[in-house]
């Protein structure tokens, strides 16, 4: 079984709180669709944590990350060339980054993996310390998930964003190159996965489109499982809660309504607070 953890924004008590989740409901697998925080700056709690978590010999789910725009790809990039592996990076023990186009087998299902977007909140940031311009995948990435969309036919997809068919209310989505790469790649290719996750959008939400089951995993303790729950377990969750009333649109709540860059800038604060390694 697995669960399908939406962006953690480097918050090490959602992570603790969804391993006792995990480790209570027999879940052995994790995989997080991106802004994970994880070694966003020196002495990062979540490394920390899972570094006690195996030098304390306790039980715990492995975890898979596809990475996000609020993510060090540049960090990543130097532990993927450290490491030799071009496929998968060990982040901290148990815990691994699945490189963008990589697939692997979770739980009998072929995952595909392919992390990053565009951030709306660049303004707002100082490349190479809070923004890393790497969050924007590569021709060549895009191409490496095209051609293991087509040769590897996984049954699930993992990526931060989601593609265009995917109708989502945010600004300029529909020019940026990442959702609308993905849904190139979905329009072209002749296969057609079972399910796709997605984070970035901070919404627990699920759509079927085009025949493929689609969820957004939610923010900050957040998540869907493998069998079709939707939970939430961490300190910070419910703060995105996207209700739908019978026969009615979905909606948010009033009380958290307001601007994306409002929501980004309390993300900030929370980088601040947490830190990344």
């Amino acid at each position: 079984m697995i669960y399908y953890v939406g962006d953690i924004h480097g918050r090490v008590d959602d992570v603790a709180a969804i391993d006792r989740a995990a480790i209570k409901a027999g879940v052995d697998i994790v995989v997080q669709v991106g802004d994970f925080g994880i070694r966003w700056a020196k002495n990062c709690p979540i490394v920390k944590y899972f570094k006690k978590r195996e030098r304390q010999q306790r039980p715990g789910p492995t975890w898979y990350t596809c990475g996000g725009n609020h993510d060090n790809w540049p960090e990543w990039a130097r532990l993927q060339k450290e490491q030799g592996n071009g496929k998968m990076v060990e982040l901290a023990p148990g815990c691994n980054y699945v490189v963008r186009g990589a697939t692997t087998k979770l739980d009998g299902k072929t995952h595909l993996f392919f992390g990053g977007a565009e951030s709306i909140d660049k303004s707002l940031r100082a490349e190479g310390t809070t923004w890393w311009a790497e969050e924007t995948p590569s021709a060549a990435e895009f191409q490496r998930f095209f051609d293991s969309l087509v040769e590897d036919a996984p049954e699930i997809i993992i990526t931060h964003e989601a593609p265009l068919c995917v109708e989502l209310n945010r600004t300029g989505r529909g020019t940026q190159p990442t959702p609308r790469n993905l849904q190139n790649a979905l329009k072209h290719s002749k296969h057609t996965p079972e399910r796709w996750y997605f984070g970035h959008h901070h919404i627990l939400q699920s759509w079927v489109v085009n025949n493929i089951d689609f969820h957004c995993c939610g923010f900050h303790g957040e998540y869907q499982s493998s069998w079709g729950g939707l939970y939430d377990v961490g300190p910070g969750a419910n703060q995105s809660r996207l209700h739908a009333d019978a026969d009615e649109e979905p909606h948010l709540d009033h009380a958290l309504q307001g601007s994306q860059v409002e929501a980004y800038e309390e993300i900030i604060e929370l980088h601040k607070t947490y830190g990344g390694d």
